[in-house]
């Protein structure tokens, strides 16, 4: 076969293979009904009322397809703020631990103390349920393993002593701020996370 003919089998081989389809239907509708969950989060201004029959009826899908997704409406609603918030406190990468730790509190106590983020907290910690521990147990390792890279990188950097578990750490971090914002309802002042911060870092910091 010359070289013409070699090419040209090439393109109607490539032509005839079915080309793969990026995500596919269930993750379109996936997507969708996260998407719709929090657009309705945002209308309602609570999760009380929010009902799967409904979203189903944004989306355009019957509501045994949401049921074939997710087992609840807690599920449902566990990971559509879980998805959301993934994206909404960034990870500081100052190249110093303490400039780090400032900057990340100060950009959880934004969004945990904004319109949408005390939306999201509240409607997160609404259920409870034990059947939903498992998809928040998932988000909340995958989450300190994140953060936890700022502990890595400090150990890495000689700020922390190579003991320090990262897990801890972010475990202080993120009781501080929920406890203060749920349970107390008091601001996520300057103050408190200036105190919040020293106190961690006069746990971890190599003097």
């Amino acid at each position: 076969m010359g070289n013409g003919e070699q090419a040209q089998a090439e393109a109607l081989s490539t032509l005839a293979t079915p080309r793969r389809r990026l995500g596919g239907r269930s993750a379109r509708i996936r997507a969708a009904v996260l998407e719709t969950t929090m657009n309705m989060l945002r209308e309602q201004g609570s999760a009380e009322e929010l009902h799967v029959a409904e979203v189903a009826a944004r989306v355009g899908v019957p509501e045994s397809t949401i049921y074939r997704h997710w087992k609840s409406r807690e599920e449902l609603l566990v990971e559509t703020v879980m998805a959301h918030m993934e994206e909404t406190i960034p990870l500081p990468d100052t190249g110093s631990f303490r400039a780090d730790l400032q900057m990340f509190l100060r950009d959880s106590a934004v969004f945990l103390e904004s319109s949408e983020g005390r939306l999201l907290t509240r409607s997160m910690f609404a259920t409870m349920k034990h059947e939903d521990s498992k998809v928040r147990q998932i988000y909340w390792t995958a989450r300190f393993s994140h953060a936890g890279v700022m502990i890595q990188r400090a150990v890495e950097r000689g700020e922390i002593a190579p003991g320090i578990n990262p897990d801890v750490v972010m475990t202080a971090v993120t009781g501080a701020l929920y406890v203060r914002m749920l349970v107390l309802d008091a601001p996520l002042d300057e103050l408190f996370l200036e105190q919040l911060a020293q106190m961690i870092l006069k746990g971890v910091i190599i003097s």
